[in-house]
């Protein structure tokens, strides 16, 4: 993603790197699905900047194995997918193979029974590249599973709020007093008052409680 990341993306970034340093893959992908199974909000590590607008911008919009996996729920890969037609596939001829990525596995992840996202681990080289086989998609995919669980585990957060005001918001949607919020960010109470007041004003609420609930239905 181009810099500076979100504080999402920051999130999800510390979450691909435990994916790329598990899978000893060369690149990592983690992308979160909005209602229509579409990659909203996502990360690419181990690969350049450029990469990630190439593939953001046309990538998506031409990626079989992610079609591939979006109708299917299932894992797959370049090789399981396409196979001897990866090479000549739109995506490798228009970004993959402009930056060296020698094929990659589409792994699902899941919240309950619902598609909530997709992790990708990528290769640079030809011995990752053979990793891709359908025995590979079944040694990689307990990644996916621990990525899930972690994607749960994520603090909410709405992304027009700074990370001070998402904190505080998530301690007050939790019942905490000012004083007990203070505490835990390690605060004044001046200070949580001042932001309880701007999240009010951001809500548009007039107390802590309504301002609590719309929190806790906007975020993500």
């Amino acid at each position: 993603m181009v810099e500076p990341l979100c504080q999402r993306e920051k999130d999800l970034a510390q979450v691909a790197e435990l994916a790329l340093r598990a899978s000893g893959m060369d690149c990592v992908g983690l992308y979160v699905f909005d209602e229509t199974l579409h990659p909203k909000t996502g990360v690419i590590l181990g690969m350049p900047d450029a990469f990630s607008r190439a593939y953001e911008v046309t990538g998506m919009r031409i990626d079989p194995v992610l079609d591939h996996m979006r109708r299917t729920g299932a894992p797959c890969s370049t090789v399981t997918c396409l196979g001897e037609r990866w090479t000549s596939s739109q995506l490798y001829q228009r970004v993959s193979g402009r930056f060296g990525l020698t094929g990659f596995a589409a792994l699902p992840l899941y919240r309950a029974d619902d598609l909530a996202g997709i992790l990708y681990l990528g290769t640079l080289t030809e011995a990752n590249a053979r990793r891709l086989t359908p025995e590979g998609m079944c040694v990689m995919s307990p990644h996916a599973t621990r990525i899930s669980t972690k994607l749960l585990n994520l603090p909410k957060r709405h992304e027009g709020l700074t990370g001070r005001q998402n904190d505080i918001a998530r301690l007050a949607a939790r019942g905490l007093s000012n004083a007990e919020i203070a505490v835990a960010l390690d605060t004044g109470e001046a200070a949580v008052r001042k932001h309880l007041k701007a999240l009010n004003r951001f809500f548009g609420t007039s107390n802590r409680t309504a301002m609590a609930a719309a929190w806790r239905e906007s975020a993500s």
